[in-house]
């Protein structure tokens, strides 16, 4: 286990989108986590915007998540189902014809 305020990095595929996952423990406050997603910019994604999303938790609740992860992979997949997520899906496979 990395010692307090060290950051761990992971991987996470989500529907073949490749993200990188940095997880801070203790930060600042003793028990509370950070966690921040980057995905590609170029491809729709349904936490943050352009591919960002940070967010903070209480350690226990990270860890009954299953890890960063995990609590990342079941959050897009609830968001997934958001309207303007679809939205942004069909936009981003049709194209545009003035690029």
């Amino acid at each position: 286990m990395p010692r307090n305020g060290a950051t761990i990095y992971e991987t996470l595929i989500w529907r073949g989108i490749t993200c990188r996952v940095c997880t801070t423990r203790d930060r600042n406050i003793t028990g509370w986590t950070v966690i921040t997603l980057r995905a590609p910019e170029d491809i729709p994604f349904p936490l943050g915007v352009r591919g960002y999303c940070r967010h903070g938790l209480e350690q226990a609740e990270l860890d009954a998540a299953g890890g960063a992860v995990s609590f990342f992979k079941a959050w897009a997949d609830r968001e997934a189902q958001n309207p303007t997520y679809l939205h942004a899906v069909v936009r981003h496979r049709q194209g545009d014809l003035f690029k």
